[in-house]
């Protein structure tokens, strides 16, 4: 299968936003370790589908790994070996089977599944209902424990989210800067599909050595930012629409329509032709001022929700 590739930027800007206004909180802050190095703007990520093995390598263009997503299917395991610092590895699993049935949402019997992660010989489990078995998500990337000591983990996509979800195993390694992930090797009886974030060897660095708090207040800098433009562009589209179609509407409708009368009678041949092609250029005036004032209307909608004024 052949891996698709696309820039992240947008995705970045749009969780700045939501962490900047409150409505996502990361979950694995309130959990005995916190990720780092999982919020960057200049990202690439490299997706492989429907494939049993991986072995991806981005030293060579100078990158350097911060996530790893991948899915394992029910009933079935992946082995994964990831290589750091001076060509340095360290393995892990992970693994997820049916275990009868518990009780979900609103007391509904549902499908038990036990999930199981072993990094470096350490492993733990996590039971849960899940009413559509099919697959787990689970990720390795980088991390502090609550002593602030750095290293990797992996952990489950539910890791935090819940108070007894504890699905995550870490593996301590210091000067994380200068032992960073360059390789991911993994494998798998069932298919599945893998998603890998990387970057600059330097901004990676960068931002895993740092503590949770420094990335936060980063990246509410930057939404900051990125809510004043878009307040910015709000003014500039309001103030061109009232010079336009306010302050001299005559003088815009009347040069609209002088135009429009000279290419119609330019391009047609009878009368019938000329009046159909200039009332059709006048009712596209009129949905053209209409829709600009439409999305005025809503750019101002969404500032207004995003700040909750």
């Amino acid at each position: 299968m052949k891996p698709t590739q696309k820039h992240t930027s947008t995705k970045a800007i749009l969780l700045a936003l939501l962490v900047l206004f409150g409505i996502i909180v990361s979950p694995v802050c309130a959990a005995n370790y916190t990720t780092t190095g999982t919020f960057l703007v200049a990202t690439s990520e490299q997706r492989f589908q429907n494939v049993n093995n991986v072995s991806y390598n981005v030293a060579g263009i100078g990158h350097r790994i911060n996530l790893i997503e991948f899915s394992v299917s029910s009933g079935s395991y992946a082995n994964l070996t990831l290589y750091y610092g001076a060509n340095l590895t360290v393995e892990g699993s992970a693994e997820n089977h049916l275990s009868g049935i518990t009780l979900c949402a609103y007391g509904i019997p549902c499908p038990q599944t036990v999930s199981t992660l072993t990094f470096n010989g350490v492993s733990k489990s996590y039971y849960y209902g899940d009413i559509q078995p099919f697959y787990d998500f689970d990720f390795a990337g980088y991390a502090r424990d609550v002593n602030n000591d750095t290293g990797f983990l992996l952990y489950g996509l539910g890791y935090g989210s819940y108070l007894d979800n504890d699905l995550a195993v870490f593996y301590p390694v210091s000067n994380i800067g200068s032992n960073l992930i360059y390789r991911v090797d993994i494998t798998s009886p069932t298919p599945f599909e893998i998603s890998i974030l990387h970057g600059k060897a330097s901004d990676i660095a960068s931002s895993v050595s740092k503590s949770w708090l420094d990335v936060m207040w980063e990246w509410i800098n930057l939404a900051i930012s990125l809510a004043f433009f878009v307040k910015d562009t709000a003014i500039a589209l309001f103030y061109w629409l009232k010079f336009f179609f306010w302050d001299n509407l005559t003088m815009t409708v009347a040069l609209y329509i002088s135009i429009s009368m000279a290419y119609s009678a330019n391009t047609s041949k009878d009368i019938f032709k000329f009046l159909g092609k200039f009332f059709n250029d006048q009712k596209k005036l009129f949905e053209f001022i209409l829709s600009l004032w439409t999305t005025l209307v809503n750019l101002v909608a969404q500032f207004r929700s995003i700040f909750h004024l």
